[in-house]
């Protein structure tokens, strides 16, 4: 982090502190935020129980690693753009897709076609398109997940194996963990990154591929990454000037009101405004993820183009601020999701001293903190191979292990308990009624299973 005040770099840190307010007084369970200009941090915080250097699972925000894989390949002419797809997996493509219509998921798919594609990528290929590629956008991860077996077919490496000398090093970017489908890194999803991760490759991306002068990312790239090759706008609805959404698509990065971003779901996000030399980087959970991305345009306005004087009480008050931050202060804004209620046959919240345990249907006990939050890591089976892959990867590992941290309290309802899972941006809230009834429900569901296991990962991810 920068070692001047945010305002030599025009950034008030009243704005700081309105930006980290209205993220907890909007309930949308802020996990860690960065911010930089011009190349250096200059705020990072995290609320309790996440912290700045645990990595957590950042959703498609992936994507845009797996886009600039594509785009190393490309420099270093072991592929083009414009390149079919069939040809470089050795697989039939009688509708012509290209490495750009993957990109730019403009396979010519619908919704309804890619729901029933379930990462086939023989599939993906074959499956006649409802429109001529590269007519039609529809999003699209299992055109992403087709990307990263291209990246592992070309080199034999996994995606991540590639990315380390080319990318991660050259950002200090440590040891990561992208999840495997069908025994390939998912290239979609499943990246386990920190803040600080997703705020260096946005500072990248913000100056052209460059890194502290050094150049990364080839600046071509860049400039056709950030370009609108798709168009994102829902024909059948009005214009929404504040839909993020409907600005277009670039190479696996969303268009913004201003810049760009990598976004991943319930709020992951790495927005860069090259024009402006400001990046945000921030891990959340909401359903709402508009309301954040409209938290930072509010704050974009209040940053000036030259330094602003410095106000002492602001600052020491943003220092406080971000020192006391935990997740439980906004409990009472977080509820369950409406598809998110779990079964709960099995589950006890029992007392246990002055506080409680909460034991899992698989017998397994966690402590609950009730003046902080209890770290706990459960072991749980690996999961069988998916078999069928379309490549030969070299192993990815498996996720083994769930790390939870437990705190709850005692309120008119009975005994509220909140589980969160830190390699994540989920919690489970769980309530034990003065009847002994127990209720429990996701407050954001996991994409890829509304269980614990679902969140597994190898044990050194946890630290």
């Amino acid at each position: 982090m920068s070692d001047a005040a945010p305002e030599a770099h025009g950034i008030p840190s009243e704005a700081l502190l309105a930006l980290v307010d209205a993220l907890e007084a909007e309930g949308l369970d802020p996990h860690a935020l960065a911010v930089a200009r011009h190349g250096d941090v200059v705020f990072e915080c995290a609320w309790r129980p996440y912290s700045l250097d645990q990595p957590a699972l950042v959703y498609s925000a992936s994507k845009t690693f797996t886009s600039l894989a594509i785009g190393f390949l490309d420099a270093e002419g072991t592929l083009a753009l414009d390149d079919s797809v069939g040809d470089l997996l050795g697989l039939p493509n009688p509708h012509g897709l290209t490495v750009r219509h993957l990109l730019t998921m403009n396979t010519g798919h619908d919704a309804e076609q890619i729901d029933s594609l379930l990462f086939d990528v023989r599939a993906l290929l074959s499956v006649p398109p409802a429109a001529a590629p590269g007519t039609r956008f529809a999003y699209n991860s299992d055109a992403t997940y087709a990307l990263s077996c291209i990246v592992t077919a070309l080199t034999g490496e996994r995606l991540t194996d590639y990315l380390r000398p080319r990318l991660l090093d050259p950002l200090g970017i440590g040891q990561r963990w992208m999840k495997p489908a069908r025994t390939v890194e998912q290239g979609f999803s499943g990246y386990h990154l920190t803040v600080g991760d997703l705020a260096r490759v946005a500072i990248m991306l913000g100056d052209g591929g460059r890194y502290r002068g050094v150049r990364i990312v080839p600046e071509r790239y860049v400039r056709e990454l950030s370009q609108a090759w798709s168009d994102t706008r829902d024909p059948g609805q009005p214009e929404d000037p504040d839909n993020d959404w409907a600005r277009g698509y670039g190479y696996q990065v969303w268009l913004g009101r201003q810049g760009f971003r990598l976004d991943g779901a319930y709020g992951q996000f790495g927005l860069v405004l090259p024009e402006r030399g400001l990046v945000i980087a921030y891990q959340g959970a909401t359903l709402d993820t508009q309301r954040t991305l409209s938290a930072f345009w509010r704050f974009a306005d209040a940053v000036a183009d030259e330094p602003v004087p410095v106000d002492p009480a602001a600052t020491a008050a943003l220092q406080r601020r971000a020192e006391a931050l935990d997740g439980w202060d906004t409990r009472a804004m977080l509820t369950g999701a409406p598809d998110g209620a779990i079964d709960t046959t099995g589950w006890r919240i029992e007392e246990a001293g002055s506080g409680w345990t909460v034991t899992l249907p698989s017998g397994q006990t966690l402590p609950i903190g009730t003046g902080e939050w209890a770290r706990t890591t459960l072991p749980i089976a690996a999961p069988p191979d998916a078999g069928d892959p379309v490549v030969r990867s070299p192993h990815v590992a498996d996720g083994t292990h769930v790390a939870v941290a437990a705190r709850g309290a005692r309120d008119d309802d009975g005994v509220l308990v909140h589980l969160v899972v830190p390699t994540s941006p989920h919690r489970l809230i769980l309530r034990r009624r003065e009847d002994g009834r127990l209720s429990g429900a996701w407050h954001t569901v996991p994409l890829q299973g509304p269980t614990l296991a679902a969140l597994a990962v190898p044990e050194w991810v946890v630290g």
